[in-house]
């Protein structure tokens, strides 16, 4: 006879012949014996493995049990540990207070105006259905693209950085002549060299530039002041206008208006 046990429940049975893994699934259900309960013999575990070859004799006793977790009272024992250190650093406590000081200023960090020279430099006519390029030469000087706006940091000394946004100001004029228009807008150090706009670091390149069209109305360059003066340029563009109805394009306008805004960032 084999005295099998689970528990506090257990019963001493004919099993002589079975193997462990059989008399496991015969109790399972009147039992309850969970998989992960391990199987000793006469007091010596054995390996889930080994327990379809291992067979039983008579007056072997043969236990199923679970082991215990530990888990419950680590945890115990570090809730222990905060409530006895709680109070210390309640004691210790210390309330303190300072000004901080905010100076406010009455001055632009920014001026913005429109170069002048640069406006009257870009000129084209646009014809009934008809497609152009605009050049981005300056009225025959040297510099790249054609002036647009100033950016005047340097009375203010700000050098930090900055968000310039260029919007297209009448654009509902603008889509009754051109069925695209588009031009590419840089900006330029005092010296003549490209600023960084998009966030790439270092020195300006050849990626440093954004695209102003009647499907985007407003671009944003993110430069970072030289404390000194800066410019929106274009660099190029070009246009495809509608057919010249009968009756002329009505009130629409040919000639771009653009509206810069300059803020801290």
């Amino acid at each position: 006879m084999v005295e099998i046990r689970y528990g506090e429940q257990y019963e001493i049975a004919d099993l002589a012949g079975k193997t462990v893994g059989e008399t496991r699934e015969q109790f399972r259900a009147e039992f309850g014996i969970p998989d992960k309960a391990a199987a000793r013999l006469n007091g010596s575990t054995i390996k889930a493995s080994a327990e379809a070859a291992t067979v039983l004799n008579d007056d072997d006793k043969l236990t199923f049990g679970v082991a215990r977790s530990r888990v419950v009272y680590l945890v115990g024992a570090v809730l222990l540990a905060l409530a006895i250190t709680g109070g210390v650093f309640a004691a210790g406590f210390i309330n303190a207070t300072t000004t901080l000081n905010g100076n406010v200023t009455n001055s632009n960090f920014a001026d913005v105006s429109v170069n002048s020279p640069g406006i009257s430099a870009i000129s084209w006519t646009a014809y009934g259905f008809f497609k152009s390029t605009i050049g981005s030469t300056y009225g025959g000087h040297s510099v790249t693209g054609t002036p647009i706006f100033d950016i005047d940091t340097f009375t203010s000394g700000y050098t930090g950085d900055l968000v310039v946004t260029v919007t297209l100001g009448n654009a509902d004029k603008l889509a009754k002549v051109y069925r695209v228009l588009a031009l590419k807008l840089a900006m330029y150090d005092n010296n003549n060299n490209i600023m960084d706009i998009n966030e790439s670091g270092g020195a300006g390149n050849t990626n440093d530039w954004v695209m102003l069209t009647l499907d985007n109305g407003s671009v944003s360059m993110f430069p970072h002041s030289t404390g000194n003066v800066s410019t929106v340029r274009v660099k190029s563009g070009f246009y495809l206008t509608h057919v010249y109805p009968f009756a002329g394009w009505g009130s629409g306008s040919a000639q771009p208006e653009l509206f810069c805004e300059v803020a801290q960032r």
